[in-house]
């Protein structure tokens, strides 16, 4: 009766053993099914969020000067190829993104000229890390879109890295209240949602009355 005993114990505890790691599995499954749906409603929303934001410059640009409009609408279409490209990639390379950042830099200059400076440390083009894919011109189209830019008010944006994080600084100037554009929380909160999926480490947001800084964490990051 002991042996008889024993041996069932032994066969309840296996099965229940087994359920319980099926039971993990399927959590672990449904969590993974679950932040994969998210990231790619995320990443639905870079589509037309860049095209509309870049339809809006290029139809200030066509007003403007037609010459640049044409140079902004071949230059456009170079960098719709990236964003289509990095946009189903769950993490891009650092380095490209910054070479991406310069293109779509050199496509706002077309419009803003010398009223634009910009200043990206040697040090963020060469470190071996990764970034959420276009997370970096989410953050330039927001503070070109809510920041007043002219001659005597240039924007100054400086691209940096700074304790295992890539910064983008710039100074603050925000627009008028009847010339701001209603903010319709794409940029920053999809860059925090996404980053969620992959870190720990939280993009952290400052403003003074001077200054406006995102840092972002960067991922898989290699230190010699």
């Amino acid at each position: 009766m002991l042996i008889a005993f024993v041996v069932t114990l032994a066969f309840h505890a296996f099965y229940f053993y087994k359920a319980l790691q099926d039971a993990k599995l399927k959590e672990k499954t449904f969590e993974s099914e679950s932040n994969s749906a998210k990231f790619d409603a995320l990443r639905n929303q870079l589509d037309p969020h860049f095209l509309f934001n870049s339809l809006n410059v290029l139809s200030a640009l066509i007003d403007e000067d037609p010459d640049k409009a044409q140079d902004f609408t071949i230059g456009l279409s170079q960098v719709y190829r990236y964003v289509l490209d990095q946009k189903n990639k769950d993490l891009v390379n650092l380095i490209d993104e910054i070479k991406f950042a310069r293109t779509y830099l050199n496509l706002l200059m077309m419009r803003f000229e010398d009223s634009i400076n910009v200043n990206i440390d040697e040090k963020a083009t060469k470190i071996e890390a990764k970034v959420v894919p276009l997370s970096l011109q989410l953050l330039l189209e927001n503070t070109i879109k809510h920041n007043q830019i002219s001659e005597k008010k240039p924007l100054d944006i400086n691209i940096f890295i700074e304790d295992d994080m890539l910064v983008i600084e710039n100074n603050y100037q925000p627009k008028l209240a009847s010339t701001r554009q209603k903010r319709n929380g794409i940029g920053l909160d999809n860059i925090r949602s996404r980053y969620k999926l992959f870190t720990d480490k939280k993009c952290v947001v400052t403003q003074t009355e001077d200054i406006f800084s995102v840092k972002l964490p960067l991922v898989q990051l290699e230190i010699d």
